[in-house]
């Protein structure tokens, strides 16, 4: 389950086999983790949360949401609750929010959701109208409230939220970054394969392996070249510091303000699939071997001290 590295550990532990079974979806804020599992620790379930350092996972469900029969995605609302998307092969969705306690409500979305979006503060979502209009809405509850349409995006493929702030990243690799009540910030001619957001800054992984930080309102800001000599995947900011992933098989940390890129965790014989995150407690990545899946935690300490070597 969620194995706990050592402060100053860099290699990633082999998985032991109480390893999480069918593992899909996962998200994090904060110091929660919410992901979906057939069981862990040997325990049958569906929907776990756990805290960062607590020993093993809290069951919040045993089965889906109301309505749902699988998640696809899952989204950090306020209050410790979660909201879990669920996408049909015909295009359609189902969207449910979960409170801390497990209960479940269903949430009537308007038109199909395109991206779930929570940070622990901010839930809500991306809808497409069938004239392909992007709306962002807003969850309370169980209520889905339209905000505002986002003037400037036509294909959203993935969307983050801090601070205040929403970053969208379209389908030719542009970033549209607005405020939560749908006002534009700017429009990033990025190239991005990947963004995220700090409470100030715009991150982004370049298709061309670069990261490349601008402020709110899109002005360039620094611009460095990744250490990760093939392909890259992934992206998670937070305060000084972004995340990403170096071929599937290692986790690397670049300080923000200088570039300097480490390798804060290995794969060993596994691989990291399912993306990363980075919270202000640490980073999460889930490791994937031949017994099932594991979340690695790594403390924010040993990524600044990874720095320090």
């Amino acid at each position: 389950m969620l194995v706990l590295a050592a402060a100053s550990s860099v290699a990633a532990t082999p998985a032991r086999p109480s390893t999480l079974g069918g593992f899909t979806a996962w998200a994090a804020s904060g110091s929660r983790v919410a992901f979906v599992a057939a069981t862990a620790f040997g325990r049958r379930g569906y929907l776990w949360a756990q805290d960062f350092g607590a020993a093993q996972p809290r069951l919040l469900r045993t089965s889906p949401p109301v309505g749902e029969e699988e998640v696809d995605e899952l989204a950090a609302g306020p209050n410790g609750s979660w909201a879990a998307l669920e996408r049909t092969a015909d295009g359609s969705s189902t969207l449910a929010v979960v409170s801390s306690r497990g209960g479940g409500a269903h949430v009537a979305a308007g038109g199909a959701v395109a991206a779930l979006v929570g940070d622990g503060t901010f839930l809500g979502y991306l809808s497409v109208t069938p004239a392909g209009v992007v709306q962002l809405y807003r969850i309370t509850g169980a209520r889905a409230t339209r905000v505002a349409t986002l003037a400037g995006v036509s294909a959203p493929q993935e969307v983050a939220a801090a601070g205040g702030t929403l970053a969208v990243r379209e389908q030719n690799g542009t970033v549209v970054v607005f405020t939560l009540h749908g006002r534009r910030l700017a429009t990033i001619t990025a190239r991005a394969a990947s963004v995220a957001l700090t409470a100030n800054r715009v991150v982004v992984r370049t298709r061309d392996r670069r990261l490349v930080v601008y402020g709110l309102r899109g002005g360039l800001v620094h611009d460095w070249l990744l250490a990760a000599k093939t392909w890259t995947a992934g992206l998670a900011a937070y305060g000084c510091y972004a995340v990403y992933l170096g071929a599937n098989k290692a986790v690397h940390a670049v300080r923000l303000s200088n570039g300097r890129d480490r390798i804060v965790a290995r794969a060993g014989t596994g691989w990291f699939f399912d993306g990363l995150s980075l919270q202000a407690p640490g980073a999460v990545v889930p490791l994937t071997t031949q017994h099932g899946t594991t979340l690695r935690f790594l403390p924010t300490r040993a990524l600044v001290e990874a720095f320090d070597r």
